[in-house]
Formats: C-alpha cells, sequence, structure tokens
C-alpha cells in the first residue's frame, strides 16, 4: 500500500501500487497521447474477456474492444482523472455493446461463453467442467443485473470500488449484493448435489 500523508502527518489516502501505476499512466497520457497504449495494455485484456462474455463470438469481441479503445483514445483528452479510470473505460464498453446490441437480430449470449473467452485469451483450463456446467445454467437464469455483476467481477475482475462507480452504487452495496448472489448460488449447487 501506498500512504500519502498531507503537511499535517495525517493520512489522506491510501493506494494499492496497481492503482498508483495507473495514476502514473495516465498523467504520463495526458501529457503526451502517444503514451495511451500503456493504459491499453494495462486493461486490454480485462476488457476483452468482458466483452467476449457478452458476445461469445471471438470476431466481434476483438472489433468491439478495438472500437472501446478507439473510442477511449479519442475521448481521452476530455477525461477529467478523478481516481477511477476503469469506470470510465467499462462505461464506454458498456455502451459500445449497447450500439453492437442495437445492430444486432440476436439478444447476448449467456455467461458460460466467458469460459471459451479464458480458454482463448490463455487464462487457466476449467478441471471440473460439469460443475461450472450447472454453475452456468444457474446463472444464466439470474436477473440481468445480477449477471452483469458476476461479468465485472469475475471475467473483467474489477474491484468493488470499480464495480460500485460503474453501476452507481455505493461500494459497500456491490459487496454484500455479491455476498448475497454467492450465498444463492452455492445453495442452489448445494440442493442440485443432494
Amino acid at each position: 500500500m501506498q500512504r500519502i500523508v498531507n503537511k499535517g502527518g495525517a493520512i489522506v489516502a491510501s493506494k494499492d501500487s496497481g492503482d498508483a501505476e495507473e495514476d502514473r499512466l495516465i498523467l504520463l497520457a495526458q501529457e503526451d497521447p502517444l503514451q495511451f497504449h500503456a493504459l491499453y495494455d494495462l486493461w486490454i485484456t480485462r476488457v476483452y474477456q468482458y466483452v467476449y462474455s457478452r458476445v461469445g463470438v471471438q470476431q466481434d469481441a476483438e472489433d468491439i474492444t478495438s472500437q472501446i479503445f478507439l473510442s477511449a483514445y479519442q475521448a481521452f483528452p476530455r477525461y477529467q482523472h478523478k481516481g477511477v479510470f476503469s469506470a470510465w473505460l467499462f462505461t464506454i464498453a458498456r455502451n459500445q455493446l449497447k450500439r453492437f446490441y442495437r445492430a444486432q437480430t440476436w439478444r447476448n449470449l449467456p455467461l458460460e461463453a466467458a469460459e471459451q473467452g479464458r480458454r482463448d485469451a490463455g487464462l487457466e483450463q476449467v478441471d471440473q467442467a460439469e460443475e461450472i456446467e450447472r454453475l452456468s445454467k444457474l446463472i444464466r437464469t439470474l436477473p440481468t443485473e445480477e449477471q452483469e455483476l458476476i461479468r465485472l467481477r469475475y471475467i473483467a475482475e474489477l474491484k468493488f470500488s470499480q464495480i460500485a462507480s460503474i453501476l452507481n452504487r455505493r461500494e459497500d452495496a456491490v459487496k454484500k449484493m455479491l455476498y448475497r448472489l454467492q450465498e444463492r448460488l452455492q445453495k442452489l449447487l448445494e440442493v442440485h448435489y443432494e
């Protein structure tokens, strides 16, 4: 953790090293737009995984991800950094996905496509395919808002504070929502095994 101390010696804020690095990259990109590539490198995998979990088609996910970063790059001169770059970036992602779906005649694919996206992105393989399939079926029965919460936390791997900014909710409310959702899913899985 990095602590920021004011002249009086009081701790004003604390950030983990990842946040501090992101802040540094944002400042560099604001000074020189050609440095935006470092922010791209930092976020490309998580944005792609999130998009792929929504569309389920590699080519579409790649195209949409490219559009997201192009839009972010074009809007970046107007970006006012308030400590939550991910919320800004994922808002752009969600808006691009809305445009994509308006142009499509079919609805977004369920979350099981996310697991294929993880494999396509070279991430770890799932050992327990049967349990994943049962969980996937349960997740598909959830309301859209709860599916989105799962995507943002486990596919995009965002922090609770980042998700709270994206969903316009308090961080503690997001934590409670996710923990209750996890408990409910666990109970449903346990009932299935009995």
